[in-house]
């Protein structure tokens, strides 16, 4: 389990690089007048819920299907109205940059969440594989 939460670790931060490498080309060239200096710290902030996010998820997956089903239903309620709570509190003292703001938000959390859902299921994967094969 620690080795699944480890390896997802190194990912997301290799993930987050990425991003952030491409950030920087696309607003040092063409995109410059549309970067917003929270840019990192909405990079950071979606690297820390998605690694927590995910420790959690694979730490209740275990062996009981229905504690991981309830973990993943109230893990991605929380998220979600998280990044929801989260925008409104910038756009209300950023209104200028509020669309700006709204679609760099949407495009990592469609990233970031397409990476976690992605590596949840392969650890379901190779954790039900796993638990076959021990039988």
């Amino acid at each position: 389990m620690y080795y699944e939460i480890r390896k997802f670790i190194i990912k997301s931060i290799i993930l987050t690089g990425i991003i952030a490498l491409a950030g920087f080309l696309a607003f040092t060239t063409f995109l410059d007048k549309y970067y917003l200096p929270i840019f990192p710290w909405l990079l950071l902030f979606f690297l820390f819920v998605n690694i927590t996010v995910h420790s959690l998820l694979v730490s209740s997956s275990g062996n009981r299907k229905i504690k991981f089903e309830t973990a993943f239903l109230l893990s991605f309620f929380i998220k979600f109205f998280g990044y929801i709570i989260f925008m409104i509190v910038y756009i209300s003292n950023n209104k200028e940059n509020s669309l700006i703001f709204v679609a760099g938000l949407f495009i990592l959390y469609i990233i970031y969440t397409s990476f976690e859902i992605n590596s949840i299921i392969s650890f379901l994967k190779s954790s039900s594989g796993n638990y076959k094969k021990s039988k």
